[in-house]
């Protein structure tokens, strides 16, 4: 009863007196011997909290379509959507129109919807650089709403990883009906502040010019228009950024694939490291290292593998293959059972780089630098930040949008135990790499 006391005075600052009645059910358990039906009526009700209403501390996303008219296809834009964007004290941080859509692979499929933004100019959204393109990511199936903010941090402390997506915690309001809590996040892109190599000439068709940049993906889900499947690793390469490429050059980036193939998987050129001189191997120890502390196994599928390749030198210098930005960190991850094992150790090409001896003393100078930074103890306090600022509307957005798949083993938590359990994941998770690593 003290708890629930205490949780009462925390959502009376947050929300008015009809809806803490219901939070306070929800979050009490209350309501779990009640049908389907007063579940939804729950929900529905928070649903039509206004935007003078919600007070969590977080900005504010408002956004509304033509006649409101619902997002349903993550295939086309729709044009002339409005966006206002408030910080947390109310002030107006962005106006404007853009073209939204859906998003996502099986999280398209969840109740609650993530959505893809491109702004019709070039803007700064909550400190972050000026860009086009944007995401909102739902989290429906994190409890902890932080396993991608979380992700991304630990990737900003790898040195050879030069870019991890910014992102900010928001309340969003999508024509008329509040959504609850979404993560604004960049889409990863080729520019000067996300991923910085060389913009691709549309019309290149030979030399230098066809040899980037490129954004790729390894991704089973194989759904962008130019795709293919490696020679020799039988892997689903595709080509994110740009989108659209020509013959000649979609043909460049399979010979370069299948080349660095051959000389990885071919135990001739393995034993004289030819592999070396197409893969930038100290992104892809850092590369490896997140997804280990993370417990993120999606590259055993493998998906959300990216990696991006940038222009050759003009004396004919070729430019290595860089594993990142890292991507995708709330569906399975951070579980306390798998924080005493690899996650991908003989996943993706790590079967065959973790067999070179340079590639592991790579990981172990690596890993030592990471230590040295205090990463444990920053990581513990970061995620203790988010759980103290996210608590409100944690709660109510677990209100409106209750999981109901339990990949990630934390779904009928409480908020502070399902961070808690993340978090317990993660040093448990280092603490196992410390000791692993040595040996490697």
């Amino acid at each position: 009863m003290k708890t629930i006391t205490i949780l009462a005075r925390k959502l009376k600052k947050y929300y008015p007196p009809q809806f803490v009645v219901l939070l306070l059910a929800f979050t009490a358990g209350l309501l779990t011997a009640c049908s389907d039906d007063t579940e939804d009526e729950v929900s529905a009700q928070l649903h039509l909290l206004t935007l003078d209403e919600v007070n969590t501390g977080l900005p504010k996303v408002v956004i509304n379509t033509p006649d409101h008219v619902a997002i349903t296809d993550k295939s086309k834009w729709m044009d002339n959507v409005e966006m206002t964007i408030y910080k947390a004290d109310g002030t107006i941080e962005y106006q404007g129109t853009l073209q939204a859509k859906g998003r996502g692979n099986s999280t398209w499929g969840f109740p609650k919807k993530p959505y893809a933004l491109k702004l019709d100019k070039k803007a700064s959204i909550l400190g972050m650089p000026k860009h086009k393109r944007w995401c909102l990511l739902a989290n429906w199936v994190d409890r902890t709403l932080i396993r991608n903010a979380v992700g991304f941090e630990i990737a900003r402390q790898m040195n050879s990883l030069a870019y991890t997506p910014r992102g900010e915690f928001v309340e969003l309001f999508l024509n008329g009906r509040f959504e609850g809590n979404y993560y604004l996040c960049e889409q990863i892109k080729v520019d000067e502040n996300r991923v910085d190599i060389v913009e691709l000439d549309e019309d290149a068709t030979s030399g230098v010019g066809i040899t980037g940049g490129y954004i790729l993906e390894v991704d089973d889900h194989f759904d962008e228009d130019f795709r293919f499947v490696s020679s020799r690793g039988n892997m689903p390469w595709q080509c994110k950024d740009p989108d659209e490429v020509n013959p000649e050059q979609f043909a460049y980036v399979q010979h370069f694939v299948n080349e660095m193939e051959d000389a990885l998987y071919d135990d001739a050129r393995f034993v004289k490291r030819d592999f070396v001189k197409y893969l930038n191997l100290e992104t892809f120890a850092d590369w490896w290292l997140v997804m280990e502390l993370t417990s993120n196994i999606e590259a055993n599928g493998p998906k959300s593998c990216i990696m991006h390749k940038d222009m050759d030198k003009a004396d004919g210098t070729l430019s290595k293959l860089c594993a990142g930005p890292v991507w995708d960190f709330d569906y399975n991850t951070f579980k306390p059972e798998r924080s005493n094992e690899y996650a991908i150790i003989n996943s993706f090409y790590y079967q065959r780089l973790f067999r070179d001896n340079q590639f592991r003393q790579i990981v172990k100078q690596r890993w030592a630098a990471l230590k040295a930074t205090g990463i444990a103890l920053y990581i513990s306090q970061y995620i203790d930040t988010l759980r103290d600022r996210l608590e409100p509307s944690a709660s109510l957005n677990y209100a409106m949008w209750p999981p109901t798949l339990f990949v990630n083993g934390d779904t009928y938590l409480n908020y502070h135990d399902a961070v808690s359990r993340l978090k317990t994941s993660f040093l448990r998770k280092y603490t196992y790499l410390d000791h692993a690593i040595d040996k490697l």
